[in-house]
């Protein structure tokens, strides 16, 4: 008898079938073959109606090349980094709805998938058409020197009041302006002019250190 597959209590998880398979660009009757399932038990899945076998999880883990645990959506520093290093495709952009992306050309974003468009933080858009080149995670070229020594873990951060922050971005006066000394809050931290960073985006959008350049 097979078992399927369910969260445990108190954990909320949203699978990520369907966005695997966009990310490798299978079609959803090619996906079904490969897997040995019908196109409507796929859907199910993917639809969050049914739960796939672990034999199934495992099939699906090896079509898309990712990780178990990318597929069922359980936090990022639980499944490999590699998962979302290539380019999101065009097609795949709307299943990001209301999440940053990363473009190495404009920076970060917000996926609008009523409008089509991302949504840069000077108030630009851009087509989703027209996205090329667009990341879940920046690409290693993207992320800027930063202090030397280790940046701090993501649990650490509340056991400082304060900490220097160094922003990821491509943007060289972004970058100037925004890093600096930030004081620690529940869930985000601020500098004296109002500036945040949230929790939720760490590792991603900026890195913390105990100590200021040259005191790291």
């Amino acid at each position: 008898m097979r078992t399927s597959i369910a969260p445990k209590e108190g954990v909320f998880t949203v699978r990520q079938y369907r966005l695997a398979r966009k990310l490798k660009k299978i079609t959803l009757t090619t996906a079904a073959k490969e897997l040995g399932v019908s196109q409507p038990t796929l859907s199910a899945w993917e639809g969050e109606r049914k739960n796939p076998s672990v034999d199934s999880l495992i099939r699906m883990s090896e079509l898309y090349e990712v990780s178990v645990d990318f597929l069922l959506g359980l936090p990022e520093s639980r499944y490999h980094r590699a998962d979302l290093l290539q380019p999101v495709p065009v097609e795949a952009l709307p299943a990001f709805h209301d999440s940053p992306v990363f473009s190495p050309d404009h920076g970060w974003a917000m996926v609008n998938a009523e409008e089509r468009v991302l949504r840069f933080a000077d108030g630009s858009l851009l087509s989703l058409a027209d996205a090329v080149r667009v990341y879940a995670i920046p690409p290693a070229f993207a992320i800027t020197a930063v202090p030397t020594g280790s940046p701090l873990q993501k649990a650490e951060l509340s056991e400082h009041d304060s900490i220097w922050v160094e922003p990821i971005s491509t943007d060289t006066a972004l970058r100037g302006e925004l890093r600096g000394w930030y004081r620690v809050e529940d869930h985000y931290v601020e500098n004296e002019v109002g500036q945040r960073f949230y929790f939720d985006f760490y590792g991603a959008k900026w890195l913390a250190f105990a100590a200021g350049p040259g005191n790291v």
